[in-house]
């Protein structure tokens, strides 16, 4: 296995903001065992696609997450060369961030 990507898409029950994502990033990758390399790194969006988008490169990888104003929608990668347990990383997410229709995709990532 070269990789594991968690994939999470939902629709936010409340808008995120700079500091909630800074916050994540901060703590996420502790919780699964990274360490920081980089950042976190976070931008507001702009007029016609407003919301934030935020990432920090951990030791084997990246996590990123984007928030959109509109409809509220919200997406986080996870990817990690180095195992990962996804089910800490979704229910610290579950209680950072109120979410409804939740969708969850692991892949593993192999050589071709």
């Amino acid at each position: 296995m070269i990789g594991l990507h968690l994939l999470i898409d939902s629709v936010m029950e409340q808008s995120v903001n700079k500091i909630d994502i800074e916050e994540i990033l901060h703590e996420l990758p502790g919780k699964i065992g990274m360490k920081i390399l980089a950042g976190p790194f976070i931008v507001k969006g702009n007029p016609e696609n407003p919301g934030w988008t935020g990432f920090v490169i951990i030791d084997k990888s990246h996590i990123s997450i984007h928030a959109f104003d509109q409809g509220d929608l919200i997406s986080i990668d996870v990817f990690s060369c180095k195992p990962f347990d996804t089910k800490i990383v979704t229910e610290y997410l579950r209680n950072k961030i109120k979410m409804h229709h939740i969708k969850i995709r692991v892949i593993e990532r192999n050589q071709a």
